[in-house]
C-alpha cells in the first residue's frame, strides 16, 4: 500500500522532502523518542532508512554524531545526518531487511547455533561502544533497540548512550526499560557502567535461546500485589500505578527472580546456561568485559549442539554427520535420524518415550550430548 505522504507528522514530510531520491516504503511511529520511515534509495541503490530524532533544545544530536564516529559491523551506519529544528533532527541510516528482534523472535524459531552467534555479535559491537575512545555505554539493549539483517545483529537507537566517567568508570543510570534495568541502576545511588551493558546482553542471550519475557508488566505481579494494584487502581492514580508496579518489578530484579531460567528449551547444555546466568548475576559476579562473557560463550561453542525447533518437532542438525529429529506420535515420544544430505528420516526404534523431554535424554545418553 502507498503511503499517503499528506498523512504523516510534519516532522516526517519535512524530512522526506530533503530526499527526492527516496522512495517510502513504510512508517514506524513506534520509537520512543521519534519516528523512522523505511524506504530504497534510488541512488544508492539500497534499503535505507530515515529516523526523525527528537532532543532537549540544549542537547547535543548525539544519536547520529555517535553512530557517525563508529564504524562496525554490528552498530548501525549513518549516511547522512541533518538538523530541522532546536529539538529535532534527522537522519540516513541503514535499513534491516528483518526488522527489530523482538518482532523477529515472534516471528522466527532459532537454531542455538544462530542464537550463539547473535549474541556474540551483539557482544563485539557491545565491544566497540566501550573501547577508547568511544568510552561508551549503551544503556538500553533491549529487542526492540536491536536490528536483524541477514543473520546479523545491529545495534541501534543510540538516544540512551553515555560516555563513562574518567575518574568513576560509571555513567548515570537510565530510567528507560524497567524489565532490561540491571540491579544497580535502581536507587540513590544507581549507576551504569560497562558490565550493566553486559546485563543486558545477558538477558538478550536469555530471549535468543529461548526464554521468555513478557512486556505486560502486570504478568510479574503475584495475586496479593495484583490486589493492591487493584485498589490503587480504582482511586484513579494512574501515576501511582505505574509507580506500584514499578516497584514490585524492581524487588524481582534486585532479588534476581526476574528470569525463570527453567523455561529455557530442555536441550540446552548446563555450560551454556551456566554462562548466561553468570552474565545477569549480582553487579562484582557478572562479567566485567565483553572480552570474559564473549571467551566463555566461544568455549561452549566448541560442542554446542545445534537444535531447532520446528512444527514437527526438536531437529538435531548435523551431530557427526547425521539430523535428528524427536517427534510424538499420538501419546508417544519417538526420535528418528538421517545423513545430513538425505531426505528419509528412518526411526530409532529403540528409543520411544511418553514425553519429548524423556526421547531426547535417551538420545542424550546414546549420542554422549553436553
Amino acid at each position: 500500500m502507498a503511503i499517503e505522504v499528506g498523512e504523516l507528522p510534519k516532522e516526517v514530510q519535512k524530512a522526506l522532502s530533503q530526499y527526492s531520491e527516496f522512495e517510502a516504503k513504510y512508517f514506524n511511529d513506534s520509537g520512543a523518542n521519534g519516528f523512522v520511515i523505511v524506504g530504497r534509495h534510488t541512488v544508492l541503490n539500497r534499503d535505507v532508512a530515515i529516523k526523525i530524532y527528537f532532543h532537549e533544545e540544549s542537547e547535543v544530536d548525539q544519536e547520529p554524531t555517535i553512530l557517525a564516529s563508529i564504524r562496525h559491523p554490528n552498530v548501525l551506519e549513518v549516511y547522512d545526518a541533518r538538523k530541522m529544528a532546536k529539538d529535532c533532527s534527522y537522519f540516513l541510516m541503514q535499513a534491516a531487511n528483518d526488522g527489530d528482534l523482538a518482532s523477529y523472535l515472534d516471528q522466527n524459531s532459532i537454531s542455538t547455533h544462530l542464537a550463539h552467534s547473535l549474541l556474540c555479535q551483539l557482544l563485539s559491537g557491545v565491544a566497540a561502544l566501550h573501547a577508547t575512545p568511544n568510552n561508551l555505554v549503551h544503556r538500553d539493549l533491549k529487542p526492540e533497540n536491536l536490528l536483524i539483517d541477514n543473520d546479523n545483529i545491529i545495534i541501534a537507537d543510540f538516544g540512551s548512550v553515555r560516555k563513562v566517567c574518567e575518574a568513576t568508570g560509571r555513567a548515570p543510570a537510565s530510567k528507560h526499560s524497567i524489565l532490561f534495568r540491571p540491579p544497580e541502576a535502581f536507587g540513590s545511588e544507581s549507576f551504569f557502567d560497562y558490565a550493566s551493558d553486559i546485563y543486558q546482553a545477558g538477558l538478550i542471550g536469555y530471549l535468543l535461546f529461548g526464554g521468555q519475557l513478557s512486556n505486560d508488566l502486570l504478568a510479574y505481579l503475584n495475586n496479593k500485589e495484583l490486589f493492591e494494584f487493584s485498589r490503587i487502581n480504582k482511586e484513579g492514580d494512574s501515576f501511582q500505578s505505574a509507580c506500584f508496579v514499578d516497584g514490585c518489578i524492581h524487588n524481582m530484579i534486585t532479588k534476581f527472580k526476574l528470569v525463570d531460567w527453567n523455561a529455557l528449551p530442555f536441550y540446552l547444555p548446563k555450560s551454556l546456561v551456566s554462562v548466561l546466568k553468570r552474565a545477569t548475576s549480582a553487579y562484582g559476579s557478572r562479567y566485567k568485559s565483553t572480552s570474559e562473557f564473549l571467551a566463555d560463550l566461544m568455549k561452549v561453542k566448541r560442542n554446542l549442539p545445534d537444535w531447532l525447533k520446528q512444527s514437527e518437532g526438536y531437529c538435531l542438525r548435523n551431530w557427526s554427520g547425521n539430523d535428528y529429529l524427536i517427534y510424538t506420535e499420538g501419546s508417544v515420544a519417538y526420535v528418528k535420524k538421517k545423513k545430513v544430505l538425505s531426505d528419509a528420516y528412518r526411526q530409532i526404534r529403540k528409543i520411544s518415550e511418553i514425553s519429548i523431554e524423556g526421547a531426547y535424554l535417551r538420545l542424550k545418553d546414546e549420542l554422549s550430548l553436553p
